[in-house]
């Protein structure tokens, strides 16, 4: 993917209402590894408006090392929504991040 076709992409992801589209450009750009896309997926898993729609963002950061938003995992592995608990809780066993 071209940079420009990137940026445009992560603008699109973290600005859509569509949470189709989001999840869609989640899911593209979670191949990608470059570290904005780490950073746009730990923004949005944040967000309180998205609580209940994070599960497939959280999924998203497997390919990336998530030792810098641990905590923020921890957080909703205690917290969240069952799909977005369980995510969360898988990714900090897989990183060894307890």
């Amino acid at each position: 993917m071209n940079e420009p076709d990137l940026a445009d992409k992560l603008t699109r992801l973290e600005e859509t209402a569509d949470h189709a589209e989001r999840h869609t450009l989640a899911l593209e750009l979670s191949g990608v590894r470059d570290q904005r896309v780490f950073e746009v997926l730990v923004r949005l898993i944040q967000r309180p408006e998205l609580e209940n729609r994070r599960g497939t963002l959280i999924y998203c950061l497997e390919g990336f090392d998530c030792s810098s938003a641990a905590s923020v995992l921890k957080s909703i592995a205690e917290t969240g929504n069952f799909e977005a608990a369980m995510q969360a809780d898988m990714l900090l066993e897989e990183q060894r991040l307890r």
